[in-house]
C-alpha cells in the first residue's frame, strides 16, 4: 500500500518555506498576484498550460517505473503533448488543503525550477523532454532485475533440494519437519512472518505493510542481521497455499540457512558477524586516517634529505606533523596517530633501509637542520610576533601556550642566510629571517583584534632590522615583492 496519500491527507505534510504568494483562482495561477500559467487537477494528475491555453505538460507524483515495478520511492513524472516523458526527484511536501495547490507547489519547489514569477520555464521544460532522463525508472529496473536474478537462483536450487509447507507452518524436508513458519495476528493491516528452526531459534522474519502480499524490495532479515531482498507475492490465510511463504523459504534454504537444529550454527554466524563489523570498522577507521592525513597539511613519508648544520646529510622517507590528524578526525590528541604531538612541526622523521634493516631517526628544527621533501625547502627556526597565527596557538591550535621552533618553508632566499618563511599551516602569511635574527618575525596583517596596521607594521619591521639607515616604512612587508626587496636593500646596506 503507497504511503503518500494525496488528497485530504495531503493537509498534514510538511511546510516549506517558499517566497512567493501562490493563489489560484478559477484555474489561473497568480504569483504575486500575477498570472502565470493555467491548471488543473483530476483524479491526482495535474495538467499545466500557458496563460493563453496552450497544453504544456500532465505529470504525476509515481512509484511505478517504466516496467510497471512498484518501488517504495516517489518520483514526478512528465508527459507532453506529444507523448514524451521525463521524471524529477519529488520536492519536499507542504501543508495545503487544496490538492491543486500542492501539484502546483511541486512545480515551483522542483530543480529545476519549472515555472517561477518569469512564468513557465519552457526552455528547461524543451530540454528535460528532449532528454528524456528516466533515473528513477532506470536505477529501480535494474535493481529489479538483479532480485529477479538472484530469486531465480533461489528457485532453481530449491528444484534440486524440494521442500513443502503444511497448514500447520511446518517445513517438511524428505518427511522431516526441519521448521516453522508462524504468523502474528494482523494489525492496523500489518502481518509478520517468522521462519524458525525444528528446535524454536528464530531464522528469519519478514514484516509486511499488507495482509495480501510483499512488497517490492522488501527485506528478510535473517538471525545474523542479514537482508535478503525480496519481490512482490501473495498471500493466502492457508499456509501451504501461501506463495509468499514458500519464496521466503526458498530464498533461506538458497542462502544457506538450512534450519534443522541451528542453534552452533546461529552462533557461528553472530561470532563471524561481529568479527566482520569489527573488521569493517577497523578499515572504516583507517580509510578514515588515510584520508584525513591527505587533507592535512603534514608530510609523511616523501622522499627527501636532512642536512645538518656540519654539512652531514642522510637521505630517506621524511615525515613531518603539522596539525593533529586525531584532532581532526574529533578524537581529542592522546598521541597515537600523531607523531611528536606536543610539539607540531618541530621535529622531521627520516626513514631509510640500511644493513640493519629499518633505521628511523629524528632531527629537532631547534638543530639548526635543513629539510628537502617533495621539491620543498624546510628550514628550522622560532617564529616571533606571530601568537594570532594557528601555528602558534590562534584558531585553537594544539601548539597554544608554547612556543618552540619550528620546521618552516622556505619561500626565497637569496642563499645568503636570509629568508622569506611560511608556515604550511598559514598558508600566504610570510615570516622574514635575516641571517643575524635567531628569530623568524611575521609582519603581515593579522592581528588579535581586526587587522594589524601599517604603522605598526613598521615598527616591528624597523625594530627587526635594527638599521637606522634603513626606512622601514617603503617595504610592503605582506607580501613576497615586498620582503625580497627588503631583504636585497639590508645585504646591501651591510656591504657598505
Amino acid at each position: 500500500m503507497r504511503k503518500t496519500v494525496l488528497g485530504f491527507i495531503a493537509s498534514f505534510m510538511v511546510l516549506s518555506a517558499h517566497a512567493q504568494d501562490l493563489k489560484i483562482k478559477k484555474g489561473e495561477v497568480l504569483l504575486d498576484g500575477t498570472a502565470v500559467a493555467l491548471v488543473k487537477e483530476e483524479k491526482r494528475v495535474c495538467e499545466l498550460s500557458t496563460p493563453d491555453g496552450k497544453k504544456v505538460f500532465t505529470f504525476f507524483i509515481t512509484n511505478r517505473t517504466k516496467q510497471g515495478v512498484s518501488t517504495p520511492e516517489d518520483w514526478l513524472q512528465f508527459t507532453s503533448p506529444e507523448g514524451a516523458v521525463f521524471e524529477l526527484q519529488n520536492p519536499k511536501d507542504r501543508i495545503v488543503l487544496s490538492n491543486t495547490k500542492y501539484f502546483v507547489y511541486k512545480l515551483l519547489d522542483s530543480k529545476p525550477q519549472l515555472i517561477a514569477g518569469s512564468g513557465i520555464n519552457q526552455s528547461a521544460i524543451a530540454d528535460l523532454f528532449g532528454q528524456g532522463s528516466r533515473p528513477f525508472s532506470a536505477k529501480w529496473d535494474s535493481i529489479y532485475t538483479v532480485v529477479k536474478n538472484m530469486e531465480k537462483a533461489d528457485e532453481d536450487f530449491t528444484a534440486q533440494h524440494p521442500f513443502s509447507i503444511n497448514d500447520n507452518g511446518d517445513i517438511i524436508i524428505n518427511k522431516e519437519v526441519v521448521g516453522k513458519v508462524l504468523v502474528n495476528d494482523p494489525s492496523l493491516g500489518k502481518r509478520n512472518y517468522y521462519i524458525k528452526d525444528r528446535v524454536g531459534n528464530q531464522v528469519a522474519e519478514i514484516r509486511l505493510e499488507s495482509w495480501s502480499s510483499s512488497e517490492n524490495f522488501s527485506n528478510i532479515t535473517t538471525c545474523d542481521d542479514r537482508k535478503l531482498p525480496f519481490l512482490q507475492y501473495k498471500t493466502a490465510p492457508q499456509l501451504s497455499e501461501n506463495e509468499m511463504v514458500r519464496r521466503m523459504v526458498s530464498k533461506l534454504l538458497a542462502n544457506g540457512y538450512a534450519l534443522g537444529d541451528m542453534t552452533e550454527n546461529i552462533k557461528l554466524r553472530l561470532a563471524n558477524k561481529a568479527k566482520a563489523e569489527e573488521q569493517q570498522a577497523a578499515d572504516e577507521e583507517r580509510q578514515l586516517v588515510k584520508e584525513t592525513r591527505e587533507a592535512s597539511v603534514n608530510i609523511y613519508n616523501v622522499p627527501g634529505k636532512v642536512v645538518l648544520a656540519d654539512g652531514t646529510t642522510h637521505e630517506g622517507s621524511i615525515t613531518i606533523v603539522y596539525e593533529s590528524i586525531e584532532k581532526k578526525m574529533g578524537k581529542g590528541t592522546s598521541g597515537i596517530l600523531d607523531l611528536d604531538a606536543p610539539a607540531m612541526g618541530s621535529a622531521v622523521t627520516l626513514t631509510h633501509n640500511d644493513a640493519n634493516g629499518k633505521t628511523e631517526q629524528k632531527f629537532k628544527a631547534a638543530d639548526n637542520v635543513t629539510v628537502y621533501a617533495g621539491g620543498k625547502t624546510y628550514i628550522g627556526v622560532k617564529g616571533s610576533k606571530d601568537g594570532v597565527l594557528t601555528n602558534a596557538g590562534g584558531s585553537g591550535s594544539i601548539n597554544i601556550g608554547t612556543r618552540h621552533p619550528q620546521f618552516f618553508e622556505v619561500r626565497f632566499t637569496d642563499g645568503k642566510g636570509n629568508y622569506i618563511l611560511e608556515h604550511p599551516l598559514d598558508k600566504d602569511e610570510l615570516y622574514l629571517k635575516l641571517k643575524d635574527r635567531k628569530e623568524a618575525i611575521y609582519l603581515g596583517d593579522k592581528a588579535m583584534l581586526g587587522t594589524r596596521s601599517a604603522k605598526t607594521r613598521t615598527k616591528l619591521t624597523a625594530e627587526y632590522l635594527n638599521r637606522p639607515d634603513m626606512d622601514a616604512s617603503k617595504y610592503d612587508t605582506r607580501t613576497l615583492e615586498g620582503l625580497r626587496q627588503l631583504i636585497a636593500d639590508y645585504d646591501a646596506a651591510g656591504s657598505k
